[in-house]
């Protein structure tokens, strides 16, 4: 007999009996790698690949709640209070009694919280923190890893339970967004937590511009100045003007009208932003030539002079050229 086709109905019969199986019977446990928050509940689950559910259970050291089905048992525990716990799944198949074995890990993972020391002023160092809570089984550190990322800061990893990060705050950077990550890689799993906070930079005034529509003006026109800054807080506005009447103020301060403008408002015009974290300036000067109205007057006494004179010189020619000679007083024609 061919002793190929002898192993071949052997492998077979085998196949075909009730239980039989050419691979022993296999046992495993999911989730692999079993990680749970300390005082929290805990599912497992143990299968077979026999399908012979009552020969296989749990060995563990604390309270369980299982059930059972077809090639599989679950293992409950209601509140984990163990940092690191050890537990078996066997199974009892004839001769052979495969295990599997896992360990559960315990954590307490908290948050991760962002920090700034101080107000945050544009141009001057400031520094962000960000500090994560982790405790794993004593006496084991919690391997941690910080990353801080966004509000226009360089990226900074830092293995640890705190990041520190000093840095030049710019007005640019106000309203965005600092974001901390934390990892903790406990057994083979790697958890995260991460937490935001948004930059509130204070910048003293900066940015101070004021600008009139002319920097010359006839006497009677209309005349306005505009001053416009940024700061955070908004900074209040002053002004420091050559004449202190007839002016009005508009817009909050911002802008100074004058409905009709002389001599005396010509120089210049200074306006001062202040908020509690600096003072910023700017200023325009305006000059103020009279109106064309008011070169009529010298126009005219400068035209009368001329005309007088010429009439002296036209008078004193004729009187030349025909000989005339004034009469002695007293004296009658005859």
């Amino acid at each position: 007999m061919d002793p190929c086709r002898s192993w071949g109905a052997l492998a077979l019969l085998c196949l075909l009996l009730p239980g039989g199986h050419l691979d022993p019977c296999r046992v495993s446990i999911a989730p692999r790698d079993p990680v749970v928050e300390f005082g929290a509940s805990l599912l497992l689950n143990c299968t077979s690949s026999c399908r012979n559910s009552s020969r296989l259970d749990w060995e563990v050291s604390v309270t369980k709640v299982g059930t059972r089905g077809p090639g599989w048992v679950s293992l409950s525990i209601p509140n984990v209070t163990d940092w690191r716990l050890k537990l078996y799944c066997y199974g009892i198949f004839g001769d052979h009694r495969p295990i599997a074995a896992t360990t559960i890990y315990a954590y307490r993972f908290s948050p991760p919280q962002i920090y700034l020391e101080g107000d945050t002023v544009a141009g001057k160092e400031t520094r962000v923190t960000c500090d994560v809570s982790a405790r794993v089984a004593p006496p084991d550190p919690p391997d941690l890893r910080l990353t801080l990322t966004g509000g226009g800061l360089p990226p900074s990893t830092q293995r640890g339970s705190r990041l520190g990060l000093v840095f030049t705050a710019r007005p640019e950077q106000h309203g965005r967004e600092v974001t901390c990550e934390a990892t903790l890689r406990l057994g083979g799993r790697t958890l995260n937590a991460s937490t935001a906070a948004t930059l509130w930079v204070w910048a003293a005034p900066h940015h101070v511009r004021v600008q009139a529509s002319r920097t010359v003006f006839a006497a009677g026109d209309n005349l306005t100045v505009t001053c416009q800054a940024e700061g955070n807080p908004p900074p209040r506005l002053r002004w420091e003007l050559p004449a202190r009447s007839d002016w009005e103020l508009r817009d909050d301060g911002a802008t100074v009208t004058l409905p009709a403008a002389r001599r005396v408002h010509g120089g210049t015009y200074r306006c001062l932003a202040q908020n509690r974290y600096g003072t910023g300036a700017a200023s325009v000067d305006i000059l103020f030539q009279g109106s064309s109205r008011s070169l009529l007057i010298p126009v005219a006494v400068t035209l009368a002079v001329v005309t007088v004179l010429a009439a002296v010189a036209g008078s004193w020619w004729l009187y030349r050229a025909r000989g005339w000679k004034p009469m002695p007083d007293g004296s009658q024609p005859s």
